[in-house]
């Protein structure tokens, strides 16, 4: 089982942990083309920047009665009609488990819950497997973000 909840800041570095991991940093496309290790001055300036028009939610996954956070959805700008919504799966070794559709869709039940009618993403369009489980979910591609990336949107 896994479930939704709010990040605080004691969550930020493992986040960054994640963050700064190469296989992650291929799907992103700010690192994604150079990816390095991040500093604690950056990934914190990020954090912080981030958390007034942002919702950050850590993906809890519960086994065995243990919870253990694996992952991360970020939607943003909150006052914007259409948020966007993106998500990391953190601990690779759950990669192509499901884990990132489940995620997804209780992403996008938090937005309906909030009154929010429509969400896009943009996905690198070398991450075929990000592309294919959002497509699954009924994402539509209406275009290119920016250069070498998709643009997603869905209706809600």
């Amino acid at each position: 089982m896994i479930f939704l909840r709010d990040t605080t800041i004691n969550d930020a570095p493992l986040v960054m942990a994640w963050h700064s991991n190469p296989m992650i940093q291929s799907g992103f496309y700010t690192l994604g083309n150079e990816p390095r290790p991040l500093s604690w001055e950056e990934h914190h300036r990020w954090w912080t920047l981030t958390t007034k028009y942002w919702k950050k939610l850590m993906v809890v996954l519960v086994e065995n009665d243990i919870e253990r956070p694996i992952g991360i959805v970020r939607i943003s700008p909150l006052e914007d009609f259409s948020p966007q919504l993106s998500f990391t799966i953190g601990e690779i070794s759950l990669w192509g488990k499901g884990y990132g559709k489940e995620v997804v869709r209780l992403a996008l039940e938090w937005l309906k819950e909030h009154g929010y009618k429509h969400t896009h993403t943009s996905v690198r369009k070398s991450n075929k497997r990000a592309l294919g489980l959002l497509l699954s979910l009924g994402y539509v591609i209406i275009g290119e973000a920016r250069k070498e990336e998709v643009w997603l949107q869905k209706k809600l």
